[in-house]
């Protein structure tokens, strides 16, 4: 009888160790789920993968014109238009000189406009790069990329031209849009989005 004790007891504390078991692996798969989604351990909320709510990950790259930019050009304006590009794509190089004209079109402390251009660094592309603003004239800001936007932002760019918009904190305001557009287009796009940002943003 008591043999039949002892081997119901370890038959039930086999189970219960199975349970905990479980609930660690569940509990563990819900924090790596959160980490996912908040930014994990560097602090940083939204989620990795570029789109709606993604914040830009803190980067130091030149522009084209040899100046450092980083995470700071965002605080200058309400809203920032990030138009990814190539100096081999068409369709970039074609709606460039429509995107040169809209700065123009708002407040500077609304409205700026980011180019990163993904086949640089390259001292052949950064040369071609160089002579496709200038003949745009497209004066707004163009960055080569840095490591840190190299392994995060561009890590989910299949295309280009690929644009999106952040606030001022750098955060992904609208979905994320691939191909060129008008001027007309982009002017739309960009007023109804300034038109939801919180007041005093």
């Amino acid at each position: 009888m008591k043999k039949q004790q002892r081997t119901n007891i370890l038959a039930i504390l086999g189970i219960v160790a199975v349970a905990v078991l479980l609930v660690v692996i569940v509990v563990t798969g819900i924090r790596n789920a959160t980490d996912r989604t908040d930014g994990g351990s560097a602090g940083i909320p939204g989620p990795k993968a570029l789109g709606l709510g993604y914040v830009v990950r803190p980067f130091s790259a030149q522009d084209l014109n040899g100046n450092t930019v980083d995470n700071s050009f965002f605080t200058d304006h309400r809203l920032t238009m990030i138009n990814v590009w190539g100096t081999y794509c068409g369709p970039c190089i074609r709606e460039m000189p429509d995107l040169a004209q809209l700065p123009a079109e708002f407040a500077a402390a609304d409205f700026a406009i980011l180019g990163i251009v993904v086949d640089t660094p390259d001292a052949t592309n950064e040369g071609t790069a160089r002579r496709l603003t200038a003949s745009a004239g497209a004066t707004y800001t163009n960055l080569i990329p840095d490591a840190s936007i190299q392994s995060n932002l561009l890590a989910d760019v299949a295309v280009v031209p690929t644009t999106f918009f952040v606030d001022h904190t750098g955060k992904v305001v609208e979905k994320v849009l691939t191909g060129s557009k008008t001027k007309a287009e982009w002017r739309m796009i960009i007023e109804g989005i300034m038109a939801d940002l919180p007041a005093g943003s």
